[in-house]
């Protein structure tokens, strides 16, 4: 019985340093949000926000982002924004450590591609079971929105 909280309080005092040591993604810089403005719309009386995707910076533009080591290969993602809105992405570079990797390649970006362009940027949660893969992808956007000054 003492085995076990012994465990317990070492498993919750490392949780506990864990979480002082890297805080929350969005205080790290790892998932960022493109700025959106909102506007206020009446309807009968009351006022509805609708929070509008835009972004600042070129209205038309194309840049790859930095090639992303993480732990089963790397990769570089091709960021492509028109009017203002990111419209394309698509794995520019990618080398993978494994037939497995790769599979897992194929599965992930596509969800990542969507959930990047319903957010207009990086805010979007990690694929478990492809976290590292989830994080190069949305370093290596960042990286290709930073170099085309798009917030």
């Amino acid at each position: 019985m003492k085995r076990i909280l012994t465990l317990l309080g070492a498993t919750a005092a490392g949780f506990t340093s864990v979480v002082a040591l890297y805080g929350s993604p969005t205080k790290t810089g790892v998932l960022l949000k493109a700025a959106t403005p909102t506007t206020a719309v009446p309807t009968g009386g009351s006022t509805t926000t609708t929070t509008i995707a835009t972004g600042t910076g070129p209205a038309n533009a194309t840049a790859v982002g930095p090639v992303e080591n993480y732990s089963y290969g790397q990769l570089a993602v091709k960021v492509v924004i028109a009017g203002h809105r990111i419209v394309d992405l698509r794995v520019q570079g990618l080398q993978t450590l494994d037939a497995y990797s790769t599979q897992l390649e194929q599965y992930v970006v596509p969800i990542l591609k969507t959930e990047v362009l319903k957010a207009q940027g990086i805010r979007i949660n990690a694929i478990t079971g492809a976290t590292y893969t989830s994080e190069a992808y949305a370093y290596s956007i960042q990286g290709a929105l930073d170099k085309l000054r798009f917030k």
